[in-house]
């Protein structure tokens, strides 16, 4: 898991506690988790406010990003039958809020290919079928890729890895059912490994590169000529899809806990002057 502080509006002394926060992504994936959580903690600085708002005071508070295999108790996956990456998104993030009780980020993303019609698309975790471990999948999805795009030459292999993400919680109290709070999408253009390339063999999965996961052994970069599993994390999380979307949702993270952080001080308020 990751923890890391961030700052926001206290209008009042909060309790302590009180708007400590936990945020769900629903995913077992640790690589989804570790890069979303690197993107977040270096976002975690908000930028100075004016003087003049209202809530220029402010207090240090943690926000803890879990995972599904921090839970308590096992929560079955959803079925993803969503056409779009957001759709899937939703789908996930409102179900595990409702059955965790938790403020939840879900992602969905995947690899688009211009000659393949756009596939695989959200079937890109499940392109071949194959159920197991992750790097089984990942080997025989990348696998089936390249086979289907033998008869494409190099030039015309363009695609996009996109990441949609929807953040659900709770509004009205506990017995509420969870909406959509915020949404992102980040997309990353270039395409697939291909005759001509290093490291290209219509019988080699692996492509180049030993960092990353699922496609990014065969996605290059136009700019560097570099597959995304030859970047550094760092590098990586500049430029992906991934990061692109969680730079997005950080900023409307802040401003939902900032919303938040007001209605309850408000009521905290309320409740003061009510026994005084």
């Amino acid at each position: 898991m990751f923890a890391f502080i961030i700052s926001y509006a206290a209008i009042l002394q909060i309790q302590p506690g009180l708007m400590d926060v936990k945020i769900l992504l629903a995913t077992s994936n640790p690589h989804k988790l570790s890069e979303i959580g690197e993107v977040f903690a270096e976002l975690r600085a908000l930028p100075r406010i004016d003087e003049a708002d209202t809530a220029s005071l402010w207090a240090s508070r943690s926000i803890e990003l879990i995972d599904l295999r921090d839970l308590t108790e096992t929560i079955q996956e959803p079925v993803e039958d969503g056409r779009t990456f957001e759709a899937n998104a939703e789908l996930k993030a409102v179900y595990y809020a409702r059955r965790s009780g938790h403020l939840c980020l879900a992602d969905d993303s995947g690899l688009v290919v211009d000659a393949l019609s756009g596939e695989p698309g959200v079937m890109s975790a499940r392109y071949a079928g194959v159920k197991g471990p992750r790097p089984m999948a990942d080997r025989a999805n990348n696998a089936l890729l390249l086979k289907n795009l033998a008869d494409v030459p190099t030039a015309r292999r363009t695609a996009r890895f996109v990441c949609a993400m929807v953040l659900c919680g709770r509004v009205g109290g506990a017995g509420a059912h969870p909406v959509a709070l915020a949404r992102a999408t980040g997309t990353v253009e270039g395409r697939i490994l291909g005759p001509g390339d290093e490291g290209y063999c219509i019988d080699n999965p692996r492509g180049r590169g030993d960092n990353g996961f699922g496609y990014d052994p065969l996605f290059v970069l136009p700019e560097s000529g570099m597959t995304t599993a030859e970047l550094s994390s760092a590098d990586k999380n500049r430029i992906s899809h991934r990061g692109r979307a969680a730079r997005q949702m950080w900023k409307q993270i802040v401003e939902v806990l900032r919303d938040q952080c007001s209605d309850q001080c408000s009521d905290q308020c309320s409740d003061q002057c009510s026994d005084q």
